[in-house]
């Protein structure tokens, strides 16, 4: 066996997956009667699918052949097909059988390991793999029994069936390892099954995720390959060979066989990231602000509104949301540690830890009580097995702080009534006289009528006190955010599927507003106002993002737009629809700023792009859009002003830094 037979075989056994992969999609890919030649479109996905399943076992047969010449490459192709065959029966027959079992036991070893990533104490040694090897060395068996046959006749030497079955599950072993590892660490679409088709995926997405199924096949190949030298150089032939053939008595060669397996698995994430979003296609603007200068102090031109005064003594998470007290004296930050931090707004300084730390993936909601006696913390409780699914809801865990030392005053964990942890961005709030504490209820599919919209929560004895729920208006998805209007608390229902946008007000148990969708300006248009909820007394605001009506469909990239529509609050007619113009995502028009905050009568706007460090700020007036200060610094984004009028706090947009200005009113 030579190097180059040896590298032709673990070529073609980083193809099989890929082959495989490629076949899938083919099968997957829907082909509409209004496209241009579906007859020739199917045809062709045919072809494709054809050569792809044909391909792999004759290019392994050939190679086969190479080292072992009695091998007939026909009898090896119907090896392969009837190891297909047999694939196919235990996949899809009656009952649990089992591929589908084994499906299921690996699926469960994924969820342990991602809980335990997530919680920080992820071991490898420590997941529970029998089960799972124990799947894959009795799957394994079973369908490389066929082959193995082939190859130990084709060899003529005795146990040479046995040596090449064992490979063949050794490397099964081993690339189920790599896949789980891949998957955790490299791309979540390895999880899927190894033909899972990647339509509806970028190219460079595909491209990356066929570059790490390549790897575990290349993995597969170097393992087998091991086998393939030991039966070819049983006899210890110590005549000098050719440079270009294995001879595993000298130890270099024999340790490059052996670590062959380790080097492909190390290379195929770094070759995937290289072609993935991540890589070369963002490499360019990574390095060119890699090597871009941060402005040492601000330059600021036009009146003094805002003076840079200092940072935030803490590293903070990159996902960091900030909550300032109505006092405006401190604020709660969450650390790069997942720590929740009370932090001193005048010097920068920590005060107090609020709670333990949080899980790196935990979702929470800070609330501050209106007159300033409470703080509330709202975090994921306990896990509770979603019916019918591998996955799992959080219970609601609410804990309430008394000020100033944030003692700990309460705790709300649970209830009879299922209301589990959201992801609104308001989904914890104070009523207006502080008395209660109003949660969003989350659920896993879409709501039914008597689902929670919200329960109430009795401040501070933390019971249970008011159930709402969705009624006759679930169909219109889940509610996503808390406002407090007046002495009331609502609740916004987005729009879902073309279904109208509701308003609940929660303290008195009714619907304020029912806001039907018109077609006729939506269009195509998709909400982007998803997570928010953009209301006061008197209007209702939505933005809707795409390729607006009656456009042709050739002129479709260059007439994207976001559309913004004002609804009367008491009656839900439409008022108002104003159009911002060319919004086409990844392009930025330069004129726009990337975000935008506005209180006291500022509007501060921060502009930045993603290949400098360097950034703007500028300051309008919000009536009449004069602008009144610009400020060139570091690339940062504006949080939050403080209730008092004297602080705004910024965060840094790739230093996740936190830092404060001084409004000058």
């Amino acid at each position: 066996m030579t190097w180059s037979t040896w590298l032709a075989w673990v070529l073609v056994s980083a193809s099989v997956p890929v082959f495989c992969t490629i076949a899938a999609s083919a099968i997957g890919k829907p082909v509409t009667r209004s496209a241009g030649y579906p007859k020739l479109i199917v045809l062709g996905l045919f072809l494709l699918v054809a050569f792809s399943l044909i391909a792999p076992p004759l290019m392994q047969g050939f190679v086969l052949k190479r080292v072992l010449p009695r091998l007939s490459v026909t009898a090896w192709f119907f090896c392969i097909l009837l190891s297909a065959v047999l694939w196919f029966v235990l996949a899809f027959g009656e009952g649990v059988t089992l591929i589908q079992a084994g499906a299921r036991i690996q699926r469960q070893l994924q969820l342990v390991a991602e809980s335990r990533m997530r919680a920080g104490t992820f071991d490898i040694f420590s997941l529970p793999w029998t089960s799972f090897l124990q799947w894959v060395f009795m799957s394994s068996a079973v369908t490389s029994l066929i082959p193995s046959l082939a190859l130990g006749m084709a060899s003529r030497r005795r146990g040479a069936t046995m040596i090449f079955l064992i490979a063949a599950i050794v490397a099964a072993l081993v690339s189920a390892v790599v896949e789980l590892l891949y998957g955790l660490s490299y791309d979540r679409h390895l999880f899927k099954d190894w033909a899972a088709p990647l339509n509806g995926l970028s190219w460079i997405d595909r491209v990356h995720v066929l570059i790490g199924r390549a790897g575990i096949g290349a993995v597969w190949g170097a393992t087998t390959a091991i086998a393939m030298v030991l039966v070819t150089r049983l006899r210890d032939d110590t005549s000098a060979p050719s440079a270009w053939t294995f001879a595993i008595h000298r130890r270099r060669r024999l340790a490059c066989v052996l670590c062959a397996p380790l080097l492909f698995a190390l290379l195929a994430p770094f070759a995937g990231y290289l072609a993935g979003p991540r890589g070369l296609v963002a490499g360019a603007p990574e390095l060119r602000r890699t090597v871009s200068p941060t402005p040492s102090k601000d330059s600021s031109q036009g009146e003094a509104v805002l003076t840079y005064s200092h940072d935030v003594a803490l590293s903070i998470a990159p996902t960091s949301a900030v909550r300032m007290a109505p006092d405006g004296q401190s604020a709660i930050v969450r650390t790069a540690d997942n720590a929740l931090v009370q932090v001193d707004i005048a010097t920068g300084r920590s005060l107090r830890q609020l709670a333990g730390p949080l899980d790196p993936y935990d979702r929470y909601a800070i609330a501050w009580s209106p007159d300033g006696r409470y703080l509330a913390l709202r975090s994921g409780g306990a896990a509770s097995p979603i019916p019918n699914t591998n996955y799992r809801h959080r219970d609601s865990r609410v804990r309430l702080y008394a000020l100033p030392d944030l003692s700990l005053a309460g705790e709300f964990a649970g209830s009879e009534q299922t209301c589990f942890e959201s992801d609104a961005s308001e989904s914890l709030m104070f009523s207006a006289d502080s008395g209660s504490l109003w949660l969003i209820c989350s659920q896993y599919l879409a709501p039914k009528p008597d689902d929670p919209i919200a329960i109430r929560i009795e401040v501070p004895a933390m019971r249970m006190r008011d159930v709402r729920r969705y009624g006759a208006g679930n169909e219109s998805g889940l509610a996503h955010g808390l406002k407090r209007i007046g002495d009331a608390v609502w609740a916004c229902q987005s729009p879902y599927s073309r279904k109208p946008f509701r308003i609940y007000d929660l303290t008195h148990g009714r619907q304020v507003v029912t806001v039907s969708m018109p077609l006729e300006l939506i269009g195509n248009l998709t909400s982007q106002t998803a997570g928010s909820c953009q209301l006061d007394e008197n209007s209702i605001r939505h933005e809707f993002c795409g390729i607006p009506p009656r456009v042709p469909a050739g002129a479709a990239p260059a007439s994207s737009i976001c559309r913004t529509l004002t609804f009367d609050t008491r009656t839900g007619s439409l008022i108002g629809s104003v159009d911002a113009g060319d919004r086409r995502a990844p392009f930025r028009s330069p004129g726009r700023p990337n975000s935008v905050t506005s209180d006291r009568g500022l509007s501060v706007e921060a502009f930045w792009q993603e290949n400098s460090k360097a950034g703007e700020i500028v300051v309008r007036d919000s009536a009449t859009g004069r602008e009144r200060q610009r400020i060139v610094a570091v690339a940062q984004r504006p949080l939050q002003m403080s209730s008092d009028g004297r602080w705004l706090m910024t965060v840094t947009i790739y230093g996740n830094a936190l830092r404060l200005y001084r409004v000058n009113l």
